[in-house]
């Protein structure tokens, strides 16, 4: 898939996904390698008490769809997984705060082939020769990730979505899960926002929301499909 198509998931509830039994062995494996390479990292929390993160770990995976969540992992990340894991437990244990969210700058790139196609046709059109113009037409697309976590709901993947639109964004890539116990986890790649600073983005993020009806329909309601 090329980088700047929209790739767009909604995954089962992890309840179906996980009938047939989530205690496979690549599953295990996936988990055992994410405990690991937290360890070899010296993460406080992890290495403080191992067991008890494990078990935790061992939750965590347990309430996401089985299959779906993993193929999205990357084991070279590991604190994603951490990330994951501080997200759900924010969600659960902060109700008036839903939905929560995370941002973090993920790269930048250049211009795509078909924008500056239309921007040379431009000038060219209007034998505009200036520069500093033609610079800033081909500035660099700078790409974050979002994280967000609220309760699992019908539909919840169009209004998250209708959500960042409102905020000016493009997605690039989606996936949502829900949980055994009724919550979801959302990660949308999107473009965009221009700098790679993301706390003025996260504020429109929850002013937005909040000044919306999409709070009060994307933080709360009964467990469902997304």
């Amino acid at each position: 898939m090329e980088d700047d198509d929209i790739e767009e998931s909604s995954w089962p509830s992890a309840a179906t996904a996980n009938r047939g039994g989530s205690s496979g062995g690549g599953y295990t494996d996936i988990r055992k390698e994410i405990l690991d390479r937290l360890m070899a990292k010296g993460i406080e929390e992890v290495v403080s008490d191992p067991s008890a993160f494990s078990e935790q770990l061992h939750w965590h995976f347990e309430r996401l769809p089985a299959s779906s969540y993993s193929i999205d992992l990357d084991v070279d990340k590991p604190e994603d997984v951490l990330l994951h894991c501080r997200i759900l437990d924010e969600c659960a244990n902060n109700p008036d705060k839903r939905p929560i969210f995370h941002v973090r700058f993920l790269k930048r790139r250049g211009s795509e082939p078909n924008e500056r196609m239309m921007e040379d046709l431009s000038l060219e059109t209007r034998n505009v020769v200036d520069d500093s113009e033609d610079s800033s037409a081909r500035r660099d697309i700078v790409i974050h990730e979002i994280i967000v976590s609220s309760i699992a709901k019908p539909k919840l993947l169009a209004e998250l979505s209708a959500l960042l639109s409102a905020v000016g964004l493009n997605i690039r890539e989606a996936h949502v899960f829900s949980t055994t116990d009724g919550f979801c986890l959302g990660a949308f790649v999107v473009d965009g926002w221009g700098i790679e600073e993301t706390d003025d983005l996260l504020q429109k993020l929850k002013e937005t929301t909040a000044r919306s009806h999409i709070r009060e329909t994307i933080a709360s309601g009964s467990s469902g499909d997304l």
